[in-house]
């Protein structure tokens, strides 16, 4: 026992006083040689130890001397005790130094277990997978062209740098599989291993193509991407996958983790994963083998499932997935035939979609994936045949519950009439009754005359826009609006009138309030401006808010006075 504690104490006091000759003698010396090979296994972490990241910079003799004392620990000790000592340094490396000094000696006793080697090669896999996971997410304010100062950021620049050191490490046993015999299950364990590195850290990097084709994430990505294409020919396989990870009551076979398939295990192939692979796939213009994508799938079985991905990535709060998520669901969307059948919308997926991208739109954090998002929800819209985009429509203006969204959705409602105009017979979702069911949805006050009309004033000066488009455009009562002209009237121009004169009332009474400085002292009428209180706010910026609101209530007066004088003008018997 005191021979061990001597040699692994010796080693580890040589590598302190920079005696490195020494160091790589030890195992020669007749004294220590037996004890150094039955210690070999307290010897790698203590070699391990001794580097940190700066060590090959300031200290690079210190370096290669611990690479060459790894490497004959490899060739004396007993290759399954070692590995074992490896994989653990691998999963608690302390740095990305320590992580890399032992992917080569892993790898190397891993070449020598050639006939057990398929087990091992899966944990050494899973203690770089957790190793990679367990690096900190990067999360970036940086939008336009400032992304492209995002490879300057210290935990990107550490993300890429970990990443190109995997490569060299398991392509050699991707070299083995080329042979007739190879064996599958290696190549699934493989290839579900490269499929995780797709998922965290690196989908919360910027592989956008537009900003920089070379950049170094972006050749990271492509090299594991073509690695996948190399040991599994038909990528759209795995659509299969994301279709049973969302399946909430799937019934596999309870088996334990020996028992599993590769491609079996969650922590491998999950949502997370299999989004960045169909991202990297299907939308960032990666170069990809001919025969990766098979044309035998159907483009709907495609299209719904890979929107599965694009609502797992909207739904996730960082700009990375987000952007991601619009940029597959852009790519797939075009996928769609134009005017595609409003069939397809039988499937839950478009719904859901909507729901995401309306999301994004309100709520991201993100000026440009605002936009984006808005300018998605329109396309999506657009692909389909009239009834889709009127079922689309609906289904915004129904759950969206912001003035604004439900303001855009009224303005694709008014362009997709305004092309079916165009068209040699009207569609019949645009024609009464059902053009009385849409003026139903539109004109919808919540409160009746007690509603916010700043809150709403986007949707409300929408509806009053699309009504007047329509009363002027369908003089022929081509969609049945004339129908509406008595609902139009006498429930939602009276409601609205009746509102206007309320709030413009209350806000005056206020403005007077605060000019006279009797706001202060008595608060006659309180006011909520967006549902936020008009209060603790200086006097000046009261009095700006107010004005613009009144403006505002103005704006609606006289959209309310075109749109009744066209009513009128029109001959109808109000």
């Amino acid at each position: 026992m005191s021979d061990t504690v001597d040699v692994v104490d010796l080693v580890s006091k040589l590598l302190d006083s920079g005696k490195y000759k020494e160091v790589l003698s030890v195992h020669n010396d007749e004294k220590y040689a037996s004890s150094f090979k039955d210690n070999c296994w307290d010897m790698i972490s203590v070699a391990v130890s001794k580097i940190q990241d700066e060590t090959i910079v300031i200290k690079p003799s210190l370096y290669s001397t611990c690479e060459e004392l790894l490497a004959i620990i490899v060739q004396k000790a007993t290759p399954e005790e070692a590995l074992l000592e490896f994989i653990e340094q691998v999963e608690v490396a302390k740095n990305d130094a320590q992580f890399g000094i032992v992917l080569t000696p892993l790898q190397q006793l891993l070449k020598k277990l050639t006939a057990k080697r398929g087990r091992s090669l899966e944990w050494s896999l899973n203690s770089i997978s957790t190793y990679v996971e367990n690096i900190p997410t990067p999360e970036f304010q940086l939008e336009g062209k400032a992304r492209l100062l995002a490879e300057c950021d210290p935990d990107i620049r550490r993300i890429i740098r970990v990443y190109s050191l995997i490569p060299p490490f398991y392509q050699p046993f991707i070299e083995e599989l080329k042979a007739p015999e190879s064996n599958v299950r290696t190549k699934q364990i493989i290839a579900a291993f490269l499929i995780s590195l797709l998922g965290k850290p690196l989908i919360y990097l910027d592989l956008d193509v537009e900003n920089n084709e070379q950049s170094e994430a972006r050749l990271c990505c492509a090299t594991i991407v073509k690695d996948i294409c190399s040991l599994e020919k038909n990528i759209l396989k795995f659509l299969e996958y994301v279709e049973i990870c969302n399946k909430p009551d799937s019934k596999l076979k309870s088996v334990s983790d020996e028992e599993k398939a590769p491609y079996d295990h969650k922590e491998k192939l999950n949502m997370l994963t299999l989004s960045g692979l169909y991202y990297v796939v299907l939308a960032s213009q990666f170069d990809l083998p001919d025969n990766a994508i098979p044309q035998v799938y159907t483009t709907e079985y495609v299209v719904h499932t890979g929107l599965l991905c694009v609502i797992y990535l909207l739904n996730c709060p960082e700009y990375g997935p987000q952007s991601k998520g619009l940029t597959l669901c852009q790519a797939l969307v075009k996928r769609l035939s134009t005017n595609a059948s409003q069939t397809l919308l039988s499937a839950a997926v478009h719904f859901n979609l909507c729901k995401a991208l309306i999301n994004v739109a309100i709520f991201s954090s993100y000026d440009s994936l605002r936009k984006t998002a808005v300018n998605t929800i329109r396309n999506h819209i657009n692909c389909f045949e009239y009834g889709g985009r009127c079922m689309l429509i609906k289904y915004i203006i129904s759950t969206s519950n912001h003035s604004g969204m439900i303001g855009y959705a009224i303005t694709q409602l008014k362009n997709a009439i305004d092309d079916a105009f165009k068209e040699t017979e009207m569609p019949p979702c645009f024609t009464y009754p059902q053009m009385m069911d849409l003026v139903k949805k539109v004109c919808h006050m919540p409160h009746g005359a007690q509603s916010d009309l700043m809150e709403l004033s986007d949707q409300i000066i929408s509806v009053l826009n699309f009504l007047r488009y329509l009363v002027i455009r369908d003089k022929a009562n081509v969609t049945g609006i004339k129908e509406c002209y008595s609902y139009i009237e006498s429930y939602y121009l009276t409601t609205l009138r009746n509102a206007l004169n309320l709030s413009k009332a209350h806000y005056e009474v206020k403005l007077k309030d605060v000019r006279e400085g009797t706001d202060l002292v008595e608060t006659k009428v309180s006011i909520n401006v967006g549902g936020n209180p008009l209060d603790s706010i200086p006097d000046e910026q009261k009095i700006e808010i107010i004005n613009s609101a009144l403006n505002c209530f103005h704006l609606m007066d006289g959209l309310v006075a075109r749109l009744s004088e066209c009513i009128t003008v029109n001959n109808v018997n109000i």
